[in-house]
C-alpha cells in the first residue's frame, strides 16, 4: 500500500463530509456518532433534494447543507466523503470527490462494472488518497474471530461454502429499476461474494449462475456455483421475493461452522459449547437497517488508517474490491444484464 504523503497524527479529527440524504446516510451518522467525538466530526451533508438534506442535517445538528454534490466537493474543510447515493450514482460521486483531494468511503457496489471500479481505484492511487468499498462486513469483529478460527485449522480444510440471503424487497423503487441500478447481484450477491473469497483467498476458476430477470430487466434471483482450485467448491443463492435462511453453512473436515446474519454478525458458534457475542453500541437514534450500529466498525477502519498514512485497508483491499467488481460483471454478464461485461 502507497503511503499518503504527510501522515497525520494520531489525535487527529476526521472531517466528513455525506453524499446522500438517504437511510444508510441516516444510519450511518447515527453509527458515527458512537465514536470518540474527538476522532470524528459530521461537518457537512449534500443532496439533490434539499429539504430531505435539510431535515437529516438537523436532526443530526450538521451546520453545512449544500444541494447537489459539485459544492460538497469542493469544500475545503472535509477530508472524506461517505458516498451513499444509488448504486448507479457511487462512481460518478466518489470520482468527483477524488478529483476534489478527498478521501472516499463509498457504499458498496463502488462501482455498477469492472471498468469503473478499476478507473476509481486507478484515480486514488493517483492521487494517493484513501479509497475503501463500504464492505461493512469486513470490519465485524466476528469476522476477526472467524479468520482466526480457519487460520488455526480450527474447521480443518474447508471444501465447500454454501451462502442464502433472500429477503422480500421487490417493492423497494431502487431494486425494481434497471436506469436506478438495481438488482439482487449487486445488492446481495456482493455480500455472499465477499464471504467466500474471504475465506478462500483466491479467485474461483469457474463461475455458472442462472436466475431470473424482472419484467424490466432487474435481477430478482440467482442461483450460483463457483469451482475453485483444490477440489473446493461454494454455491449461492439470493432473492428479492423470498426470504431465505439468511445464513453462511462453512463446511470444513472438522466440521461445519454456521454464521447466522453473515452480512453483519454478532456472534460466532464454533460449537455448541462454544460461541463468542459482540455487543454493538446504542446510537443516539433508532437504525433503519438490521445491526447498522456496526456499521461503526468500518468508521473507526477509515481513521485507523488515514492516521497511519495508508491508502487502503488491508482488511478490505482496492485489489478485493476489483476482483468482486469483475466476478459480479461475469454474473451479470451470465443473466444477460450487461453484453460482454460493458
Amino acid at each position: 500500500m502507497l503511503p499518503m504523503p504527510e501522515p497525520t497524527h494520531m489525535d487527529f479529527e476526521l472531517k466528513w463530509g455525506i453524499a446522500g440524504v438517504g437511510m444508510i446516510a441516516h444510519d450511518f451518522i447515527t453509527a458515527l456518532g458512537t465514536l470518540p467525538a474527538h476522532q470524528h466530526k459530521v461537518v457537512a451533508i449534500a443532496g439533490k433534494d434539499l429539504e430531505r438534506a435539510d431535515r437529516l442535517a438537523s436532526l443530526h445538528k450538521i451546520a453545512t447543507i449544500y444541494e447537489g454534490y459539485e459544492a460538497l466537493a469542493r469544500d475545503d474543510s472535509i477530508d472524506i466523503v461517505f458516498v451513499s447515493v444509488l448504486n448507479l450514482q457511487h462512481y460518478e460521486i466518489s470520482k468527483l470527490m477524488l478529483e476534489n483531494n478527498k478521501h472516499v468511503l463509498c457504499e458498496k457496489p463502488m462501482g455498477m462494472t469492472y471498468k469503473q471500479v478499476k478507473s476509481l481505484v486507478d484515480l486514488a492511487r493517483e492521487k494517493k488518497l484513501f479509497l475503501l468499498e463500504g464492505m461493512w462486513s469486513r470490519f465485524f469483529p466476528a469476522y476477526d474471530a472467524l479468520d482466526r478460527h480457519i487460520s488455526s485449522g480450527g474447521l480443518g480444510d474447508i471444501y465447500h461454502i454454501s451462502i442464502q440471503f433472500g429477503v422480500e424487497i421487490n417493492d423497494i423503487e431502487r431494486n425494481l429499476m434497471k436506469d436506478l441500478g438495481g438488482g439482487v447481484i449487486l445488492d446481495l450477491g456482493i455480500y455472499m461474494l465477499q464471504l467466500v473469497q474471504f475465506i478462500y483467498k483466491e479467485p474461483p476458476t469457474d463461475i455458472v449462475c442462472t436466475g431470473h430477470l424482472s419484467k424490466a430487466g432487474v435481477d430478482e434471483s440467482i442461483s450460483c456455483a463457483l469451482k475453485y482450485k483444490d477440489g473446493r467448491t461454494a454455491t449461492l443463492a439470493a432473492h428479492t421475493r423470498a426470504t431465505l435462511t439468511n445464513k453462511a453453512d462453512i463446511n470444513g473436515t472438522k466440521g461445519t461452522l454456521v454464521l447466522d446474519y453473515f452480512w453483519c454478525p454478532t456472534v460466532l458458534h464454533v460449537s455448541a459449547a462454544n460461541s463468542t457475542e459482540w455487543s454493538l453500541p446504542k446510537g443516539k437514534y433508532k437504525f433503519h437497517f438490521h445491526n447498522s450500529a456496526g456499521l461503526s466498525y468500518q468508521i473507526q477502519e477509515c481513521w485507523d488508517c488515514i492516521s497511519k498514512g495508508l491508502t487502503e485497508s488491508p482488511k478490505m483491499s482496492l485489489e478485493e474490491s476489483v476482483l468482486l467488481s469483475k466476478l459480479t460483471d461475469t454474473m451479470r454478464t451470465q443473466m444477460g444484464i450487461l453484453e460482454n461485461g460493458l
